[in-house]
């Protein structure tokens, strides 16, 4: 106990060190976990997006970029589900319409949109599987203007079942709405084939086919027989549109590690700095300490302790603000408002990952401050009093 109230008086003592010193720590926190967590959110949801499909072939135009099978743009003539079906070992054939980014709105303003989805109405399990609906029901055949939109998006507009939306110009009123775990249907417009290729403009047209083979063939011969005979197409499997996504993913983990690596070595060189100062302007307390007998081990736990608790506050401080600039950056690439990230804060900022930047961030400080520690313990009782006193 006396350790810990030494080292408080310590710390105060030299207040605008002190500071500066927590500060440089909570910015390399901050960062950290600004950064980090939102890099990783969405490489969690491109991860997360592979849920769909499983066990599928997803067949797009050929040439076109896919993230985990769901494609950018690109077209196919409608006819193509017919040449699908019509290939030995082909159970059925789902066509989609997949649009990334469009905004739709009402009279006064435009609604971004992340997703939207059209496929035919007795489909809807194969985007919504376990997911349930918040409210309404889902559409009761094609010819109805009726769409569900995700509870993210009702929330933030404040969007009910029988609210009307204004998509492209085209009312179309929503019958329900989806509560998912997956961010994809949180952000997303579901809705039938017929209304999508209206609404954008795809006459008889998809972009993306999702053929489920027969019981006991196997998707490598399958996605062959494809693409052999259908040549304007790419045909994925699950692990070929993992293999797709992978680098991306890889990237992103890396820039992280090497982010954190940067901002830990950068907190530790600053910690050692002022531990170094601290000792020697403490030379004579050092030297007094080992004079009337302290061990040298009492004077190492002094400056290590310090150093820890420089590492506590600015870690504690920096991930608070990192978690807040984390909302703020989410919030501006999506358009979401902030409450609506506030309220899920942990959904951004995961528990696991603040304890690990934590962990790290005091770990660095007590490393840090290794180098003076020792440098106390070898104070030379003689020199410093001669020096001192």
């Amino acid at each position: 106990m006396r350790v810990v109230t030494m080292c408080i008086r310590n710390l105060a003592r030299r207040k605008p060190r002190t500071l500066l010193a927590v500060l440089g720590v909570a910015v390399a926190a901050c960062f950290g976990v600004a950064v980090g967590a939102t890099t990783s959110r969405y490489a969690t949801i491109m991860i997360e997006m592979n849920t769909f499909f499983r066990g599928e072939i997803v067949v797009v135009a050929k040439n076109v970029l896919t993230i985990q099978g769901f494609p950018v743009g690109g077209a196919l003539p409608q006819s193509v589900v017919a040449e699908i079906e019509g290939i030995d070992g082909v159970e059925k054939a789902v066509p989609i319409l997949f649009n990334l980014g469009f905004k739709v709105g009402d009279a006064s303003g435009l609604l971004p949109i992340n997703v939207t989805i059209g496929l035919p109405v007795e489909e809807f399990s194969m985007i919504l599987g376990s997911s349930a609906l918040k409210a309404g029901r889902l559409p009761l055949n094609s010819s109805d203007r009726e769409a569900l939109t995700g509870s993210s998006i009702a929330d933030q507009y404040g969007i009910s079942v029988g609210s009307k939306m204004n998509l492209k110009g085209r009312e179309v009123t929503v019958c329900g709405i989806v509560e998912a775990s997956s961010p994809l249907l949180e952000r997303s417009v579901v809705m039938s084939l017929a209304l999508a290729q209206e609404i954008f403009d795809y006459p008889m047209q998809v972009n993306m086919v999702i053929a489920e083979p027969k019981p006991s063939v196997a998707e490598g011969g399958l996605v062959y027989r494809i693409e052999q005979e259908i040549h304007y197409v790419t045909a994925l499997t699950e692990n070929q549109r993992n293999e797709l996504t992978r680098p991306i993913i890889e990237v992103v983990e890396s820039w992280n590690m090497t982010l954190q690596a940067v901002l830990l070595f950068l907190s530790t060189i600053l910690v050692a700095i002022v531990g170094m100062m601290n000792v020697s302007e403490r030379r004579k307390d050092f030297a007094t300490l080992n004079a009337i007998g302290a061990p040298p081990t009492y004077s190492f736990q002094i400056v290590v302790f310090e150093s820890s608790l420089i590492g506590v506050l600015g870690t504690i401080l920096g991930i608070a603000l990192g978690s807040l600039l984390s909302v703020v950056v989410a919030s501006f690439w999506t358009t979401i408002p902030y409450h609506q990230f506030i309220s899920n804060i942990f959904g951004i900022v995961p528990p696991v990952y603040i304890a690990r930047i934590f962990l790290a961030g005091v770990g660095a400080c007590c490393f840090g401050g290794m180098l003076p520690a020792i440098s106390a313990t070898r104070m030379r009782i003689a020199e410093a009093l001669r020096t001192d006193y």
